[in-house]
């Protein structure tokens, strides 16, 4: 939901002139902005004291080089940065629609042409991430944004390239809870696989409304990721088969993101049924761009 801005906040940014707040966590604030053309975008600036941090500035500059790398019709593309700035920033497509997880938990799971087009979206937008060398280790419903042309991923803030140095320590988790990989909870070393696994979890959301291995606690729900099958109760037939791979505890036994694309387009599941799916999500007052 925009939010007006507050004293604290820039009224502008490098070229662009800053008008409400899209969201802010522990890192930084994401503002809605426009162009000196008057193009909207979604602003995201590090909050100062992470400046301050050793090593943030090269994990800034990571993520954005690793977010300008991935173009594709299903993704928020980075359109402008600096990163060298006294205050860096970086400004990204600006996305309206609503998030996966404000449209299933307001309206309840999607079904039909409506599923079969975020499965196949969100298929090809991994395709296009790992294409550009990237993994984007928090794929979740809360940075998938119904669109009004198709499913977009949202956020690149732990995403790393796939042939430059991890810039996290051995044994660091990274991701979230619900949505993560066995490999992401034992701390090793997240792949394009990882991203497989959590769209696996994410159509399971979107079908059933729940995720894959819900439970009381995020303890629970990591052993459950760890040792338990998954629970696809409310996935259509025609998807399960293809879920059940993707969520496999062995990454090398999962489908690549074109193999997931290949096979959904078989079995006529394709994202161009995607107005059918926008019309009938929520969109006003619930406008998203890049998350922190």
């Amino acid at each position: 939901m925009l939010t007006p801005l507050q004293a604290a906040d820039p009224r502008r940014v490098g070229p662009y002139q800053v008008r409400q707040r899209i969201g802010s966590g522990g890192m930084g604030i994401v503002y809605l902005a426009f162009s000196p053309d008057g193009q909207p975008v979604a602003l995201k600036v590090p909050l100062r004291r992470m400046l301050r941090k050793d090593g943030f500035r090269v994990r800034f500059r990571v993520e954005v080089e690793a977010a300008s790398r991935v173009r594709g019709r299903f993704v928020a593309a980075v359109v402008d940065a600096d990163v060298d700035a006294e205050q860096p920033w970086y400004a990204a497509e600006y996305v309206e629609g609503a998030s996966l997880a404000s449209a299933v938990t307001t309206h309840g799971p999607l079904a039909g042409r409506m599923l079969d087009s975020l499965a196949s979206g969100l298929a090809e937008a991994l395709v296009a991430i790992h294409a550009g060398g990237v993994v984007h280790r928090d794929i979740k419903p809360a940075n998938i944004i119904l669109a009004w042309d198709g499913p977009k991923v949202i956020d690149f803030g732990i995403a790393r390239s796939v042939d430059t140095t991890n810039h996290t320590r051995t044994g660091a988790v990274l991701g979230t809870g619900l949505w993560m990989a066995p490999e992401q909870i034992r701390g090793e070393r997240a792949g394009s696989a990882t991203d497989v696994f959590a769209w696996g979890a994410c159509v399971v959301f979107a079908a059933s409304g729940r995720p894959p291995f819900d439970s009381e606690s995020i303890e629970a729900v990591a052993v459950r990721i760890l040792r338990t099958e998954p629970d696809l109760v409310g996935v259509p037939e025609h998807l399960a088969q293809i879920v059940r791979r993707a969520l496999e505890k062995d990454p090398a036994a999962r489908p690549t993101a074109a193999d997931l694309a290949s096979r959904l387009a078989k079995n006529g599941t394709t994202p161009d049924c995607a107005d059918e799916a926008i019309t009938s999500a929520p969109t006003t007052g619930n406008v998203r761009g890049q998350r922190t």
